[in-house]
């Protein structure tokens, strides 16, 4: 996995139902650069990529971010509202679908083949950071968001959960 023109440090090492799998060195890189953003960008508590068919692959978050069952029909929901609303006042592409709380933000954006990356920031965080932060990270990482590793983060979270 390549991120820019910066080679990536070491990742940690794979948790024992990965040790040894093919595709372990690029699921534990995708996660790192994962939690890297949450932890880099100002505001972000959560951090999570759900397949186009709704589960729910890798996530980065602080202790207080929603439990993992709720944040894949979250993003799935968002994302289908988005697009039908898209649909019926004929708006064109959704680029992000983003919530605005009192007290937070919830946005979403296509990955590739229908995967999306969900970020639940604090509600001071500037719009507009976030907005360039999570486009910088689809572009980073969407090319290697391949079937393989598709499959090696599915079975990840299935063991984790």
């Amino acid at each position: 996995m390549r991120i820019d023109a910066a080679p990536l440090p070491e990742a940690p090492p794979p948790p024992p139902h990965l040790a040894g799998r093919r595709g372990t060195r690029t699921a534990r890189e995708f996660i790192w650069v994962l939690q890297k953003f949450q932890a880099e960008v100002p505001g972000v508590f959560d951090v999570a990529v759900v397949s186009a068919d709704g589960l729910l692959l890798a996530r980065a978050s602080d202790p207080h971010a929603p439990t993992p069952e709720l944040v894949a029909p979250m993003t799935s929901g968002l994302a289908a509202l988005a697009h039908a609303t898209a649909q019926l006042h004929g708006s064109g592409r959704i680029r992000r679908a983003v919530l605005e709380m009192r007290h937070g933000i919830f946005a979403v954006v296509g990955i590739s083949d229908g995967s999306l990356l969900a970020v639940a920031a604090h509600a001071s965080t500037d719009r507009s950071v976030l907005g360039f932060q999570m486009t910088r990270l689809v572009r980073r990482v969407g090319h290697v968001l391949t079937a393989e590793l598709r499959s090696t983060l599915r079975d990840h979270a299935a063991t984790d959960g």
